[in-house]
């Protein structure tokens, strides 16, 4: 299993770099790099079986103190 993880994290973050290097608008690279690294995480963290953190939660706690403010009485 290590080596899986070290394989596809080489091979993801190579790729990556690759692609940097090809994107020639610096803001598009970073937001491209920043998705990568997210990806990838994740990706080790699923080839480990470690279960994922739900999404909900920080949609959630964006959305919930709004919800109340829209739904307090007047």
């Amino acid at each position: 299993m290590i080596l899986q993880l070290i394989v596809f994290a080489l091979a993801a973050v190579g790729w990556s770099w690759y692609r940097v290097l090809q994107i020639k608008q610096p803001g598009a690279a970073v937001l491209f790099a920043s998705l990568m690294t997210i990806v990838v995480v994740a990706g080790c963290l699923w080839i480990a079986h470690i279960p994922l953190p739900s999404s909900t939660t920080p949609i959630r706690g964006l959305f919930e103190p709004i919800g109340k403010i829209i739904a307090r009485p007047y």
